[in-house]
């Protein structure tokens, strides 16, 4: 509860609030000594007042103890960014520092420093690098630091056409029908088996073996009865939407990892989930809401998750169910029969 003198609200605030009219309890805004707290949680300790979410804020960075930091609360806890700049990789080194990093993964610069996030003209060391027979490449520093390899070529990044068209015929059964765009591009081909049109990427049958989705006998099956779920996270401060198939153990899975269930809709099939969730997270983007991280970690599902500070569970449920009647989504049963209409939480 916040001081009685830190609000100020309408009569109109009170009538139209789900929650509460305090701006504090109903999430609209955060006290000054919890916004210092979630920074401190993640790894920056503020040295002076907060006054807004996006204006800078002077911290000191508990890891390296750097004081001349000023991250922004919003891009720090709702958007999930590091707070600090030398930790993160965003401050500029010396070039001789930069060059010992680029050989030591693998690639020799041929040009002056450009900077932590500039692409940096290079050569791979690897003797049998599948690329060009200079082996020219320019990888981001930044992009090391982060774990990736210097060389796209030795990476399996960038395959030629040809190549990428017999992986997918021989390891996947799929016969592409649309020129190839990319390792991580969808690519629209017929499955040799059932003759349906998918749209995996190389890169997900390079990786992880698979192939047609309507033939595979694990993962989401969009011909069987799904559940669309909407979850909330205390700590998080977070709403999570997703999809899954019957008695699959999913929603259970995310409560063992601090979720808790607010509600669900049960669909027809999965590909009504699936349409229904699509829209879903378009609408929260195109409202400018993004997901959130956990400390600057990404976790399972994180990609599908949006700040409560934002909108609060309520609203967010009705905004799914208002989608369902534009959609059209068949649902599985009548919404006052659905298994999970006292399961609200």
């Amino acid at each position: 509860m916040g001081d009685p003198a830190d609000i100020q609200p309408r009569l109109t605030d009170a009538r139209n609030s789900r929650i509460s009219a305090c701006k504090y309890c109903a999430r609209r805004a955060i006290r000054p000594e919890r916004a210092a707290q979630q920074m401190t949680e993640r790894g920056v300790r503020p040295l002076e007042r907060y006054t807004d979410a996006w204006q800078p804020w002077r911290c000191e960075c508990l890891t390296c103890g750097a004081g001349d930091i000023t991250p922004a609360y919003a891009n720090v806890v709702l958007g999930g960014q590091g707070g600090c700049k030398h930790c993160g990789g965003r401050v500029k080194v010396p070039e001789r520092q930069a060059v010992a990093e680029m050989c030591a993964a693998g690639a020799q610069p041929l040009a002056s420093y450009p900077g932590v996030n500039e692409r940096w003209r290079s050569r791979c060391l690897a003797t049998d690098c599948p690329g060009p027979t200079d082996r020219i490449i320019y990888p981001r520093l930044g992009w090391i630091r982060r774990g990736a390899q210097a060389c796209k070529w030795c990476a399996g990044v960038v395959i030629d056409a040809l190549t990428a068209h017999d992986i997918m015929v021989s390891q996947a059964g799929l016969l592409p029908q649309a020129p190839y765009l990319g390792v991580r591009v969808p690519w629209k081909c017929r499955c040799q088996n059932c003759q349906s049109t998918v749209y995996p990427t190389l890169g997900s049958v390079t990786s992880r073996g698979t192939g047609c989705s309507e033939c595979a006998e694990y993962g989401f099956q969009r011909g069987k009865a799904a559940l669309l779920y909407l979850m909330t996270h205390e700590r998080l401060q977070a709403a999570k939407v997703g999809i899954c198939n019957l008695n699959t153990g999913r929603i259970e899975k995310h409560e063992r990892r601090g979720w808790a269930r607010y509600d669900v809709l049960p669909c027809r099939t999965g590909r009504d989930a699936e349409l229904l969730e699509k829209q879903v997270l378009a609408e929260w983007r195109s409202q400018g809401w993004r997901p959130v991280l956990d400390g600057g970690q990404r976790y399972d599902g994180w990609t599908e998750t949006v700040t409560l500070l934002s909108a609060t569970a309520d609203r967010l449920w009705q905004g799914i169910l208002d989608l369902e009647a534009l959609t059209g989504t068949t649902p599985l049963v009548a919404r006052d029969q659905s298994p999970a209409s006292s399961d609200k939480r």
